[in-house]
């Protein structure tokens, strides 16, 4: 028999520098999610000093999953006030190696079309197998940077569902996610949301648990998106009819859960007395003792059903 968890959490929302808990309990909810929504309804200008201390350090984006072979992404930091794409670090060279024995290990080489990106050679392959620890050394201007993550194994996403949220009064579209949470502590999740085979990015809508207070339980309906807008702007609205929607469950390691939990408490600042953010510990390391940007991460990865937007779904939501 399947057992259901009900449990609350919180929702931060940021609103004229203020920010606030709105508490909210839901049947089937899991594990501790973390999830913030932003809405600014003003905004004040203030002239602040910048300092140029952490120019030009190194950031790495780089992942590995059992569906997805290796990328990096290698590039310099900007000033704060730069709106630009950073500038990728061309020339390097990139290793992934696991610890199996005989080690796999492959060069990675650089795209030609976007400098700086770093893939798996063309007729290679190199995907993630679970329970590897996986290796990135990148030597670039006399620097060799590292990082390490394992890949642990995810528990397979039974499906979804795309209904009105539990948050709104039924105003908004959700996406909710049932499935087995594994016996053993320890276990973490990140869950990526695609809408008609893209990639939705927001690093405020992010989705990341832990198994700390639903070890071994199956979670029913665990709300792990809200697509809250403005209803006086309808053409903002991220879910809309006939949009075909999926969702990846992965597995991260508790480093990259800290790192991404971080990432959201950051962006959910925002008053005028916030303590300023500093830069989020990065599991690369160089050799010249500079702080990296970034993080390396190793998931495995469960895909569920496809759901469309149709008119049953649409007439469900409170206009």
């Amino acid at each position: 028999m399947k057992k259901q968890i009900e449990n609350s959490y919180e929702i931060r929302v940021a609103s004229c520098g203020l920010a606030f808990g709105l508490r909210s309990t839901v049947f089937g909810l899991l594990l501790l999610i973390v999830f913030s929504v932003l809405f600014s309804s003003c905004e004040d200008v203030i002239d602040v000093k910048l300092s140029d201390e952490n120019l030009n350090l190194i950031g790495v984006e780089a992942s590995i999953t059992t569906v997805d072979q290796p990328t990096v992404f290698l590039y310099k930091t900007l000033k704060v006030d730069q709106d630009v794409t950073y500038p990728g670090i061309s020339g390097a060279v990139v290793t992934i190696s696991d610890n199996a024995t005989p080690a796999n290990q492959l060069i990675l080489t650089e795209n030609p079309a976007k400098a700086g990106q770093y893939l798996v050679p063309v007729g290679k392959e190199y995907l993630g197998v679970t329970g590897r620890e996986y290796t990135v050394t990148i030597q670039t201007e006399g620097v060799t940077l590292t990082a390490k993550d394992k890949l642990a194994k995810v528990e397979p996403i039974d499906s979804i569902q795309v209904v009105p949220s539990q948050r709104g009064e039924k105003r908004f579209l959700g996406v909710f996610t049932y499935g087995k949470e594994p016996k053993g502590l320890g276990n973490y999740y990140k869950w990526d949301i695609y809408l008609n085979d893209t990639l939705i990015h927001d690093a405020d809508r992010m989705a990341i648990a832990s198994d700390e207070f639903v070890d071994g339980n199956y979670i029913s309906k665990l709300e792990i998106y809200t697509d809250f807008y403005d209803t006086n702007k309808p053409e903002d609205r991220k879910l809309k009819l006939n949009d075909k929607v999926q969702v990846k469950q992965t597995s991260i390691s508790e480093f990259a859960y800290n790192f991404y939990y971080q990432m959201i408490n950051q962006s959910s600042t925002g008053s005028l007395f916030s303590v300023p953010t500093a830069n989020i510990e990065s599991n690369f390391t160089a050799s010249d003792g500079k702080p990296v940007l970034g993080i390396f991460t190793a998931r495995d990865v469960s895909v569920s059903n496809q759901v469309l937007i149709d008119q049953k779904i649409e007439d469900q939501l409170k206009k």
